[in-house]
């Protein structure tokens, strides 16, 4: 008997006629005579709902408080999906986070796991049952309920892959697979029918909202295969492991944008001991955020997630003294888009196109710090689909003999 871990993201259980057909989809592999552990986000909007109910009622709510609040919404989930197993005949548990034996760090709102106590789990499967947890959350060493970021359920399933040992981990989603690019707005994109963990970590950490980037290193650092499938359609998904091949006969694989960005531009210093004092200060609070290339000595600008801008505010400014400069300034209505592949490094070219592409096309544009895997710009949030869709053409991902060449057979 194998062990398979499904994940049902929040379209695939957004209602209740959704939630008895992704039953009805977990039972099917239960019938295969596997072991099932069913990981689910919480319904539709739910945590959009709640994250407005909160601010109703408070100008800047405790994140405890919110992990609270936005962990209900899994937890309805779990309730919902564990009585319709039941109602088909199915034996079934559900766990919350914690219950389940998911213990994290302390960082609410973006908060990482830690360990994984896996009997209460392994129980409930040796009793016959199917059983269903609470994704994007766990407990703290307090006792106190976290949340594991936008994503988490993802997460939450690729590391309960990894600890029980799972032959694979099966992420159903509202598309069928990975794309060159997001098909919600890049109506060209196609499909790639198999990627490495490496190629695929590189396209989740710089905005293919597909997959989140810590549920594919959980499944890289441990060798669980992951597929990423449509919860509508039986077509066939995105296989992801260690062993798949991509030409490198063409690098890029695709492009990739995220919303919802501000700059912090700190004036009168710069330097990269600078950077590294900053990412001293944003990575305990599992922050991220990217540096511009620097235009000038005296400055120096990052990138970040505009629900992080108050927190780096704060943490930056409380190392003015080390970091010595004179001044912050921040810039809202901004997004990134970014060229992925391969040693992009060793292909100059990319980067120069890229620029030329977006300077031609009238598109204002700064570029991000050089990676080997990307060429990144900062863009104003209403060119980011525009710019998104014109590199995808300009890099050849639209024209179908290239997709023979992106994909992996």
């Amino acid at each position: 008997m194998s062990m398979i871990v499904q994940k049902f993201g929040g379209t695939s259980v957004g209602s209740a006629s959704n939630i008895k057909r992704m039953a009805s989809r977990v039972i099917e592999e239960k019938n295969r005579g596997n072991d099932v552990v069913v990981v689910v986000s919480a319904m539709g909007n739910t945590t959009d709902t709640l994250t407005r109910l909160a601010s109703e009622v408070s100008t800047q709510p405790q994140k405890r408080e919110m992990d609270m609040l936005l962990s209900t919404g899994e937890q309805v989930t779990i309730a919902l999906l564990s009585m319709a197993l039941q109602e088909k005949g199915s034996e079934s548990i559900s766990f919350t986070g914690g219950q389940a034996g998911i213990h994290t760090d302390s960082v609410h709102g973006n908060a990482n796991i830690k360990t994984i106590d896996p009997k209460p789990i392994l129980q409930e499967l040796d009793a016959g049952k199917i059983v269903v947890v609470a994704g994007f959350q766990g407990v703290t060493d307090e006792g106190y309920i976290s949340t594991l970021g936008r994503g988490g359920s993802d997460t939450t399933a690729a590391a309960l892959a990894a600890q029980l040992g799972a032959e694979r981990c099966d992420i159903y989603t509202d598309v069928d697979g990975v794309y060159t690019s997001d098909p919600r707005y890049i109506k060209k994109a196609a499909k790639i029918s198999s990627l490495t963990y490496d190629d695929m970590l590189n396209l989740a950490s710089r905005g293919a909202g597909v997959l989140h980037p810590r549920s594919v290193k959980h499944a890289k650092k441990h060798g669980i295969p992951m597929v990423v499938r449509s919860s509508l359609t039986r077509e066939r998904g995105t296989f992801i492991n260690h062993s798949s091949k991509r030409s490198d006969r063409y690098p890029v694989i695709g492009i990739v944008f995220q919303e919802e960005r501000t700059s912090i531009t700190l004036h009168g210093c710069g330097g990269s001991e600078v950077q590294y004092a900053i990412r001293s200060a944003l990575t305990p609070r599992n922050i991220e955020c990217d540096f511009f290339k620097s235009t000038q000595e005296s400055e120096l600008t990052l990138l970040l997630q505009h629900r992080d801008l108050q927190e780096s505010l704060e943490l930056i400014s409380e190392k003015k003294e080390q970091l010595k400069f004179d001044r912050l300034t921040a810039k809202k209505d901004l997004a990134k888009v970014a060229v992925i592949g391969s040693n992009i490094l060793t292909h100059p070219v990319i980067q120069g196109k890229a620029a030329r592409e977006l300077a031609a096309s009238g598109i204002d544009f700064k570029l991000i710090e050089d990676s080997p895997v990307s060429v990144t710009a900062a863009v104003k949030q209403q060119d980011v689909h525009r710019a998104a869709e014109l590199l995808h053409t300009a890099f050849g991902l639209d024209v179908p003999e290239m997709r023979t060449v992106v994909a992996i057979q």
